[in-house]
């Protein structure tokens, strides 16, 4: 995950370079659909030209037919999706269908104003199609352009001018960063990564952030789903729930039990009558 320009695109290669595991990029596809000129590409064409996102149904089939193919048994590098919290959802039900959950989940954090000035400082050579920045990369080192050519026609793309960049940044922190990064975080997938600096030293700390991380094991899948589907219960609640057993069990240790008395002999009931009771006559005295 990262915002355009994070250079998790980069990063993917060389995680592609280390585990020879494919790079399965959204972007990728629907470029790809859009030279074929296939339905898909096309009503993606329009989406992206308007500045949307592609729906959810069609990036969800794109991304199941792509993960069951034979080059990805071993594994694989999602750049680009999912972008949305169904997305999330969906993949995560797909994963366990195929029994290959995720291990990791790596963020890519860079200043806003470090993007624009990546995005906004890009150029596009219209000949050999190469990419350039006129901070870090200007067109005036090689390679060389098509037929020998010392200088490139550069130009500038339309999505890359400044209030377009800006734009598409808050778009992707409403809709993607924030809720998306929350999901995972939730699962405990996710690993932040500083990604401002040289692409060495990028490279060097996202590894450092694997070998840091956990495997996840796939036999947990079903797990993390169910746990999904029903929410634990708050921190606090939890917390104020272990504090209250606590005290009970102190009090129970400090408190002895009472001894138990011999329980009382019960008196045999006594039948009162209203009547007065007859007085007997008292014997005469014997006169002397």
């Amino acid at each position: 995950m990262g915002a355009p320009g994070s250079g998790k695109g980069t990063q993917a290669q060389r995680l592609v370079s280390r585990y020879g595991i494919p790079h399965v990029s959204t972007g990728d596809i629907l470029r790809r659909e859009q030279e074929q000129g296939t339905e898909l590409g096309l009503r993606a064409r329009k989406i992206m030209e308007s500045g949307g996102y592609v729906d959810d149904a069609t990036m969800i089939a794109m991304i199941r037919n792509r993960l069951t193919q034979p080059d990805a048994a071993k594994g694989f590098i999602l750049d680009g999706f999912p972008r949305t919290i169904p997305q999330a959802e969906a993949l995560t039900k797909l994963l366990a269908e195929i029994g290959a959950p995720l291990d990791v989940v790596l963020l890519f954090e860079v200043n806003n104003e470090q993007l624009v000035k990546r995005l906004s400082g890009r150029r596009v050579c219209e000949l050999c199609k190469k990419v350039f920045n006129v901070h870090t990369a200007p067109p005036s080192v090689p390679p060389a352009c098509v037929d020998a050519r010392d200088e490139h026609q550069v130009v500038q793309r339309a999505d890359d001018a400044e209030d377009t960049v800006r734009a598409r940044l808050a778009k992707y922190e409403e809709m993607t960063r924030r809720p998306v990064s929350g999901f995972y975080s939730y699962t405990g997938l996710i690993r932040p990564v500083d990604a401002e600096g040289d692409i060495d030293e990028v490279t060097r700390r996202m590894f450092a952030t694997l070998v840091a991380g956990s495997r996840a094991d796939p036999s947990d899948v079903k797990k993390r789903v169910a746990a999904r589907r029903k929410p634990a219960k708050p921190k606090a609640r939890a917390r104020a729930r272990a504090r209250t057993i606590v005290r009970r069990k102190a009090k129970s240790r400090a408190k002895p039990a009472a001894k138990k008395s011999a329980p009382k002999k019960q008196r045999a009931p006594v039948r009162k009558s209203s009547r007065r009771p007859v007085r007997k006559a008292r014997p005469a005295r014997r006169k002397k």
